[in-house]
């Protein structure tokens, strides 16, 4: 099957852009390996209407509400490959190939912390974080 867009990274940006695509009827892929960059952290915060909420509440919330959508396909995994140009991209998961007339990237940020000992744990434990959400 060939979708309109394909999106990799289905955390709070993919599901944000794959929200807007699919109200207006596009076919839309998702592929998610679900390491959403806040997945250790216990509260979100600074999101109207949702401070204080967990972050996995939130995504499940979100994903439930894409689900509702008949023209979503959401594959839980990495993508190995991408390949192709406007109207004919190629991306390869789970050792599939998936065509999308769109590629979308939400594939957010990776944290690069300095190596002092004891401080990624420091930071899962403390709710201290330059982060979204």
């Amino acid at each position: 099957m060939k979708h309109d867009v394909a999106i990799v990274g289905g955390s709070y940006s993919g599901m944000a852009a794959a929200l807007q695509l699919l109200r207006a009827r596009r076919s839309v892929l998702v592929i998610d390996d679900g390491k959403r960059r806040n997945r250790s952290a216990s509260h979100s915060h600074g999101l109207l209407g949702q401070d204080g909420v967990d972050p996995a509440e939130l995504a499940r919330i979100a994903r439930a509400q894409l689900a509702l959508y008949p023209t979503l396909t959401w594959l839980d995994g990495a993508v190995e490959q991408v390949a192709g140009s406007k109207d004919a991209f190629h991306v390869s998961s789970g050792g599939s190939i998936h065509s999308a007339r769109r590629l979308l990237l939400a594939v957010g940020v990776l944290d690069r912390l300095p190596d002092i000992p004891g401080l990624l744990r420091a930071l899962e434990e403390t709710e201290h974080h330059a982060g979204c959400c």
